[in-house]
């Protein structure tokens, strides 16, 4: 398949890596600025790969095709549009005009976006997706990425319309290949929003704790994270989105003396720490804007965010002083 990486961060180029090591023909789009060295010299990624139950480490200089705009006359297959969510306002254009024959897989966090995407382009023109294997951050010119190895870690995929189509379908079999655990989901519009609220609960506990390792020993921080989750579970309800249809939410479900071990054990993985840690690290824009978005949507639904808008004043805290 002929595939096209939108943004060159550590997710984009981690699955872009990876497609390509199973015979995909890959192209990253770039700025401008950065693509007369991205096609010299390539993208260098250091990567841990947990999958297997091993620890397998690849340093790699991973060479694609690379381009700076999006010519509509395109032969893509795909698009995976990989960006950070705050840059969809720009990216929506482009796609609108160069996407061409392409099926578009958006690769990001998103709460409230579907409106916004459906006013650039057709719904036969796009799905979604999540990354959700796939984590870490930047070190100088280095990526350094991380690929889950936890059972429950997978690429979901899936029509807004629960439909399960050609396109997803043959786009999961891609996935399989380079054993990125495709799961195609006839609900992926629940997933993606119920996951938007647990990522903002628990990265927002990460940033507050002062990193991964710390954010499992810190007690109170953990159960003032779970607390902020259930809130933006209750604005889920509002939204007519039902948090229990998916299995990974059931953990912040239980009473916190049960929550609370559980989460410990699950966030003490080693790539999941790392993945947090790059994402708090290198998105606090990101996370102070998830945590808006909560707290925005709980008052237009009269739900009570407390826990949310106390983590959202110590993150502004955070991203004042850095």
């Amino acid at each position: 398949m002929k595939i096209l990486i939108y943004g060159a961060g550590v997710v984009g180029s981690t699955y872009g890596w990876l497609l390509h090591e199973n015979g995909n023909d890959v192209t990253v789009l770039v700025r401008k600025e950065k693509k007369v060295a991205l096609a010299g010299n390539g993208i260098h990624i250091v990567c841990q790969d947990f999958r297997n139950d091993t620890k397998g480490v690849s340093d790699v200089v991973f060479k694609p095709h690379v381009i700076d705009e999006l010519p509509a006359d395109n032969d893509f297959d795909y698009i995976i549009v990989a960006t950070n969510k705050l840059q969809l306002p720009s990216v929506l254009p482009a796609l609108k005009a160069g996407a061409g024959k392409a099926n578009i897989v958006f690769f990001q966090h998103n709460w409230d976006a579907f409106d916004e995407i459906a006013s650039y382009l057709r719904p036969e023109q796009y799905f979604f997706g999540f990354p959700f294997m796939v984590g870490g951050e930047r070190n100088g010119l280095e990526i350094h990425s991380y690929i889950s190895g936890l059972k429950y870690s997978c690429t979901p995929l899936g029509e807004t319309d629960g439909s399960v189509t050609e396109r997803v379908k043959t786009f999961a079999e891609i996935l399989k290949n380079a054993n990125l655990k495709p799961y195609i989901s006839d609900r992926i519009s629940v997933w993606l929003i119920s996951h938007y609220a647990t990522a903002a609960g628990l990265s927002a506990g990460v940033m507050c704790a002062g990193g991964a390792s710390k954010f499992i020993k810190n007690i109170d921080m953990l159960k003032t994270a779970i607390r902020a989750i259930r809130e933006g579970f209750a604005i889920c309800r509002k939204k007519r989105i039902a948090p229990k249809d998916e299995k990974a939410n059931r953990l912040y479900r239980l009473p916190l003396f049960l929550a609370v071990p559980i989460a410990q054990k699950i966030y003490a993985d080693e790539a999941l720490q790392k993945m947090f840690d790059g994402h708090v690290t290198h998105s606090p824009d990101e996370i102070r804007q998830m945590l808006d978005d909560m707290i925005e949507g709980g008052k237009t639904y009269r739900v009570d965010t407390p826990n949310l808008t106390a983590m959202r004043e110590q993150v502004g805290c955070i991203c004042a002083v850095r």
